[in-house]
């Protein structure tokens, strides 16, 4: 390649080698990304159909889960005698009279359907004898049940009254849409999948529980990318999706092996998994288009490197073409002026940088001589420099006549979202900002300058014929300019005292530039002037009540919480008139406890690849609804690594926060909730750790507390009966504990924050 570029531009020289060197990189690089490419396509097929196979493993293992679990949960309530007795007594309701006994089976019965891991809409019992139905909402009659309140065409009351007759304990029907019909209006129940459980011995009740079909569809299937289908063992479909095909339109799946996980026919690809315990068929269909569509990209990609390869080679050759003269001519003229002309081929790179040298030297000596003779230059300069975009004080003190009094105004620019449709950098709205306030007071005071100090702040040095003439009609015109463009941005002025002749600047830009810390967080163009407000005042600290509140709320996991929380911190700060400085003290030391929070729960790496807002985007806040809005994307990603993270617990960790809550005026300690769940004191402890993040006498406690809080907002409770209501019978020992918690005493919280 070398002796081809040689021929073509007609000397040989070392941009001739270089030229040869990069086009050989490029083609070698341009042979190993084909051949990687031909190889990874097809890896890559073969794990888009392996990821296809593992969602389908994942989503059949889930409805097995699903229906195993709700089978033998539905069959515990069985195991308790009392809950037992009670649905004995209903069998035969009208003869024992025991209609008192609805609300303690619904009660036995409703830790199922509220619990969110089952996607259960409701658990029916229906009894027989009298033809009627227990379920959520207390009793009815089967007719009015199946014929009003949960009404199909696929299930009538007939088709209910039924299964007493048919000999099976467990079977799962067809997903159907229900819906409740009242008269003059029909609401849906959604899609829902009917399971029948049978407890032996009894032949005259039965229990419905009435799965989410678009619920489980939503947390099992969501690896899945095609059509998803339940069959049952003789191919009956019990879930098929809403836009899918039917499914007579799926191949027999009778003739295939199970030890297989796809097939391919036609224009789509088949992923099936036999349930062990059910022996259900789940299918995924998913169209070979789709998997080709992935690809596609690959493809796109290979078109796109060639299509640069092309365009890099003629680059190089035109560059070569255009740059070979130049280069040349450039070499013989220096070769020309060189002091002995060396013969033979020239060094071009030695000689171009000698002879740089050389000019730089000489440009050097140049420009120190006019450094040294040309002061009136020097002088234009800085004038030019003073009316440019950044200075510092240092050299307008030398520039400036300070031989006048003069008055500093400071504008704190804010641009806001309205501003990006004038298509303008924010540096030059900056300068247009700038520019028109130096034409007012340039028309008022021609000695004034004006200058930017900041990218979005400016500074008017405004140069008065005495200490006694006044600067507001300029300051009300720029106010009523700038309100009429805060859809764009906002300005705050800060206007300093009057400053004799010859006073420093240093002092007074300090003194001016601290009272933009006075700002308030209004949408509105802000005057500060001497003697307006305290500069030094705390209006927004994060105070250590709010630190305990701030952090159970958010493990509690709950989004309407935290946003309860924010709504009230915001509101206090407003109510107490806190600055605009005060607000963002408060997001940064909520992020400071968000921060001690996660690395706690080891849940800092993933919190920071969530992409959480910045906390310096607060400082050009202008409204408390930004600060809402802020605090919900800092906190929500928490919210989400904390409820995974609580939420990735068995029973063991949900029986204990449920009895709590439920119980939380009884004595409880760790040695009693050990033995109803029948293990050791220490390893619930350390479960209860590894899981919450927490000890259990701080979750305890911490419940105890808040839950205090809240009843001491009712003037008509005593403490003493605000301290038995959460579970201490000692009041000391609660006015004690409340005190380590809140940091002062119920009482004092009582009057403190108490409506």
């Amino acid at each position: 390649m070398s002796l081809v570029l040689k021929k073509l531009l007609g000397f040989p020289s070392l941009f001739t080698k270089l030229l040869s060197g990069f086009l050989a990189v490029i083609l070698l690089l341009t042979a190993f990304n084909l051949v990687s490419f031909f190889y990874l396509k097809r890896q890559i097929h073969n794990e888009i159909v392996k990821y296809n196979e593992l969602g389908m493993n994942h989503a059949a293992r889930g409805y097995e889960n699903q229906f195993r679990l709700t089978r033998e949960m539905v069959l515990g309530l069985n195991q308790d005698p009392l809950w037992t007795a009670y649905v004995n007594l209903l069998r035969q309701v009208k003869d024992n009279r025991a209609y008192g006994y609805v609300n303690d089976v619904i009660a036995g019965m409703k830790r199922l359907y509220t619990n969110p891991f089952f996607d259960m809409d409701n658990l029916i019992i229906y009894f027989q004898k009298d033809h009627y139905v227990v379920e959520k909402d207390g009793t009815s009659s089967a007719k009015a049940m199946f014929g009003t309140y949960y009404e199909s065409p696929s299930y009538t009351p007939a088709f209910w009254k039924e299964q007493f007759g048919e000999a099976y304990a467990f079977k799962v029907f067809p997903a159907a849409r229900f819906f409740e019909q009242m008269p003059g209006s029909t609401r849906s129940k959604g899609n829902l999948m009917p399971v029948v459980i049978k407890m032996t011995p009894y032949k005259d009740m039965y229990l419905i529980a009435m799965l989410d079909a678009e619920g489980l569809a939503r947390d099992l299937q969501s690896a899945l990318n095609g059509s998803f289908y339940i069959l049952d063992p003789e191919g009956r479909p019990l879930y098929t999706p809403a836009a899918g095909p039917s499914v007579s339109a799926l191949p027999d799946f009778a003739s295939f092996d199970e030890k297989q996980s796809f097939i391919q026919t036609g224009d789509s690809y088949y992923f099936y998994k036999k349930g062990k315990d059910t022996g259900f068929l789940y299918v995924n269909k998913v169209t070979v288009q789709s998997i080709s569509a992935q690809l596609l990209k690959l493809n796109l990609l290979l078109l796109s490197l060639l299509a640069v390869v092309g365009l890099l080679i003629i680059l190089t050759y035109v560059f070569s073409r255009r740059v070979h003269l130049p280069i040349r001519i450039m070499v013989d003229t220096l070769r020309k002026d060189e002091p002995e002309p060396t013969p033979g081929p020239v060094r071009e790179i030695e000689l171009i940088s000698r002879r740089v040298m050389h000019m730089r030297s000489t440009h050097q000596r140049i420009s120190r001589d006019l450094a040294r003779k040309n002061s009136i230059l020097r002088h234009y300069a800085y004038v030019n420099r003073l009316k440019n975009i950044h200075m510092n004080l240092s050299e307008l003190r030398e520039l400036a006549d300070a031989s006048l009094p003069y008055v500093m105004i400071v504008y704190q620019i804010i641009f806001k979202e309205g501003y990006a449709e004038y298509h303008l950098e924010q540096e030059k709205g900056a300068y247009y900002i700038r520019e028109y306030i130096d034409h007012i007071w340039q028309q008022s005071y021609p000695e004034s300058v004006t200058i930017q100090t900041e990218p979005q702040q400016v500074l008017s040095i405004v140069f008065l014929p005495n200490e006694s003439m006044e600067t507001d009609t300029s300051l009300r015109h720029l106010q009523g300019v700038f309100n009429l463009d805060r859809g764009s941005y906002l300005v705050t002025m800060a206007e300093g005292p009057v400053q004799p002749a010859g006073a420093p600047f240093t002092a007074a830009y300090s003194q001016v530039t601290s009272m933009l810390r006075k700002r308030m967080l209004r949408d509105q163009t802000q005057w500060i002037r001497p003697g307006d407000g305290d500069p030094e005042k705390e209006g927004g600290c994060f105070k250590a009540l709010w630190e305990q509140e701030f952090q159970n709320r958010l493990l509690s996991g709950s989004e309407e919480s935290i946003q309860e929380w924010i709504r009230k911190s915001l509101a206090m700060l407003e109510k107490k008139g806190a600055l605009a400085r005060d607000y963002h003290r408060f997001a940064k030391d909520v992020a400071g406890e968000l921060d001690k929070l996660l690395r706690s729960l080891n849940l800092t790496a993933a919190y920071e690849a969530a992409h959480v807002p910045p906390l310096d985007v607060t400082l050009d806040f202008y409204s408390p609804d930004q600060y809402d809005t802020w605090f919900r994307r800092l906190l929500d990603p928490a919210l989400q690594l904390i409820r995974r993270k609580t939420e990735n617990h068995d029973p063991i960790t949900s029986f204990v926060m449920t009895y709590i809550n439920d119980h939380l005026e009884e004595d409880i300690n760790l040695d009693m909730m050990a033995d109803k769940l029948n293990i050791t004191s220490g390893y619930l402890s350390s479960y209860f750790k590894e899981k919450t993040g927490l000890n259990f006498s701080d979750y305890l406690n911490d419940i105890r507390i808040r839950t205090a809080k809240d009843m001491l907002q009712n003037l008509d409770l005593r403490i003493q009966d605000v301290a038995a209501r959460v579970g201490y019978q000692n009041v000391n020992s609660f006015i004690r504990m409340f005190k380590r918690q809140a940091g002062m005493t119920p009482g004092e919280y009582r009057k403190k924050y108490a409506s």
